[in-house]
């Protein structure tokens, strides 16, 4: 049965990133057809790659990739590649600075992106940015996948709305300038800053930490879960979304605002990047540039109870319609038809679904990433040891016999490297050549 495919570099399923990247529209897109999942580290992701009817290969810059697109376009199959965030500005409070801030992996990207037959974004500033890359590029925003039904707003909280937000340890520069300008704030209101409306603050405690220092009272609570994060969403009735000035900023998502929508909290964000695509400013929320629009969009949120919750009932209703993965997929499917259908395959006989996303995982993904775990640690006996099981089992998978080179060479057994690449070479060209189904039994997570 006609597929598609999303293809992933090594990372947890349960992350943010991979939700809202592969896992939610996969399973959203498996409503109208077949789609599946698979990372890097499966023995059989070449030859699955090379015969899927279509590839969407996610910010993945393994060397590999481009043998694998160039035998896809060999064979008139259609191929995607989507940029999630700005690779050229990862900073280095994010764990992926070290790998993208690399010329030959921000090269490798590059010409993935030029030979691909459609390039994918997930916003606007990416597009901005990186666009001249290919001449068919499309913007698929992030979405979410339900939006309940508006809760009403407690008495209490109509005369004094609760002020929240919600950080990770990377947003430490964007606590700072909240801070600032929560303080330029009550200077305005005649008030000293510990006479401010506590701040419902989710966030390590180093981000804490800057509020308290400005003398701004916290309501603090821990990071947590994404069911409890919306739980504490729940008890917000304004909410902040600052963005730094950085072009890595540019390109992120307005999730944000997604997410405050979702629970009817009425976003304060940035005049920058995404929200500025997101946001009906005045409409569906407030957005500022500056202390002074800051301090003109709180006043306005805290003093004009009508117009925020018109605010609050309209961007629910804009994300509802709009904005969920639900609404999206009809978008993505015809984008993706249209490939197939400009590649001489009929979109049409997609049918029947699966209706479900399946996520191949062999049970060898976890010993594959623990040896890959020594090897960068340095102990390259127990890594050896790893890659050895691992051809046992899958001689067919280039990867350990690569890997298998690389610590041969760093023994001084050059022979022995020699014969380790060869086989990787001799591996990878016959998963190019002969496409195969997967052969381990794949793990289903239900649409």
């Amino acid at each position: 049965m006609a597929q598609c495919t999303f293809l992933a570099h090594p990372q947890p399923r349960d992350s943010g990133d991979y939700r809202h990247r592969i896992t939610l529209p996969g399973r959203a897109l498996a409503a109208s057809m077949a789609v599946v999942e698979l990372q890097t580290t499966h023995p059989d992701w070449v030859a699955h790659c090379v015969g899927t009817d279509i590839l969407v290969a996610c910010m993945v810059a393994d060397p590999t990739l481009e043998a694998v697109f160039a035998e896809r376009a060999r064979r008139g199959l259609p191929t995607v590649y989507e940029l999630s965030d700005d690779y050229r500005a990862f900073p280095k409070s994010l764990p992926g600075h070290a790998f993208y801030r690399v010329p030959e992996h921000q090269a490798r990207i590059e010409r993935l992106a030029r030979s691909a037959d459609l390039l994918q974004c997930s916003s606007h500033g990416l597009r901005a940015r990186y666009g001249s890359l290919n001449p068919r590029c499309a913007v698929l925003p992030n979405q979410l996948s339900e939006v309940p039904p508006l809760a009403p707003v407690p008495e209490q909280r109509l005369r004094t709305p609760v002020l929240g937000w919600a950080a990770s340890a990377g947003h430490f520069d964007d606590a700072r300038g909240l801070a600032a300008a929560l303080v330029a704030w009550c200077t305005t209101r005649g008030l000293a800053p510990h006479e401010a409306p506590a701040l419902r603050l989710m966030a390590p405690t180093s981000i804490r930490g800057v509020f308290e220092r400005a003398g701004l009272p916290v309501d603090w609570h821990a990071p947590a879960g994404f069911d409890d994060y919306l739980a504490f969403l729940d008890g917000m009735d304004i909410g902040f979304a600052p963005l730094g000035d950085s072009a890595f900023a540019e390109g992120r998502s307005d999730g944000k605002f997604l997410e405050y929508a979702s629970r009817g909290v009425v976003c304060i964000a940035s005049a920058r990047g995404e929200y500025l695509h997101g946001i009906r400013a005045g409409e569906t929320g407030l957005l500022f540039a500056g202390h002074d629009g800051f301090v003109r969009a709180l006043s306005q949120a805290i003093d004009d109870a009508p117009a925020r919750l018109a605010m609050r009932t309209a961007a629910h209703a804009q994300v509802l319609r709009e904005r969920t993965h639900a609404a999206a997929a009809s978008e993505r499917f015809a984008l993706y038809g249209w490939l197939l259908e400009r590649a001489g395959l009929d979109a049409g006989a997609l049918a029947p679904p699966a209706r479900a996303l399946r996520a191949l995982v062999d049970p060898d993904e976890a010993a594959l990433m623990d040896a890959t775990v020594h090897h960068g640690q340095g102990r390259l006996d127990a890594a050896l040891s790893g890659y050895l099981a691992m051809i046992d089992r899958h001689p067919d998978f280039h990867l350990p016999w690569e890997r298998g080179a690389l610590i041969a060479q760093a023994l001084g057994a050059t022979e022995d490297a020699a014969r380790f690449a060869a086989m990787a070479s001799h591996a990878l060209t016959r998963s190019l050549a002969t496409p195969a189904g997967v052969r381990t039994a794949p793990e289903t997570v239900p649409g």
